[in-house]
């Protein structure tokens, strides 16, 4: 989106505030897990070289950062170590929490890479939050196939706080860029990718 089409990060917040993101909206959770139950999955059943999963940062976590709250009880459950460290930053409610030393062994990016003004920017900072072989996992929506008309109206593009739209083409070359390899697609709006080692 043109920046002179954005909103301010006031009106962003405000509407982000607005959101019922919560753990009793089922609706919600339940679209969580479809994300973060294929990411652990896999990330655990190819992890080993990393010594498994130890640390996990959710970056974008939201007013209420549900999705830690989520990992958390899945650590409790024993589905994850006892003692995986599990964290959330944003920039407008979290941003004084800090990034793991090194890196975390995933990070989770669910519904924010839309939100990105400077996806080459955004992504150099996703990169430097994972640790070398550690593994980054990315939920958006693809653009649409069916051209300019297909895009117009797209329903995800109505949302005034999504400015940044990819093609599968454009998340793997802004990955790139930043060291970070396509692993795979885990469904339709779930990519993996992998921070290359010595990345720097």
């Amino acid at each position: 989106m043109a920046p002179k089409s954005r909103l301010s990060p006031e009106k962003q917040k405000e509407r982000y505030l607005k959101h019922n993101n919560t753990l009793e909206n089922e609706g919600y959770v339940s679209f969580l897990e479809s994300f973060i139950k294929p990411v652990l999955s896999f990330v655990q059943a190819n992890c080993d070289e990393c010594g498994g999963i130890t640390r996990i940062l959710d970056y974008g976590s939201g007013p209420e950062p549900v999705l830690v709250e989520l990992l958390k009880n899945y650590r409790n459950k024993g589905i994850l170590s006892r003692d995986c460290e599990i964290r959330g930053w944003d920039p407008f409610f979290a941003s004084d929490t800090p990034l793991f030393e090194g890196g975390a062994d995933l990070v989770t990016c669910l519904e924010v890479a839309e939100h990105f003004e400077s996806p080459d920017e955004d992504f150099s900072k996703l990169s430097s939050s994972v640790k070398d072989g550690g593994f980054l996992a990315v939920g958006t929506m693809l653009l649409p196939q069916g051209g300019e008309e297909s895009f117009k109206n797209w329903w995800y593009r109505s949302d005034a706080t999504h400015v940044s739209f990819y093609s599968e083409e454009a998340l793997r070359r802004v990955a790139a860029k930043n060291g970070l390899v396509w692993v795979t697609a885990l469904n339709d709006r779930t990519f993996l990718f992998r921070r290359l080692k010595q990345y720097h």
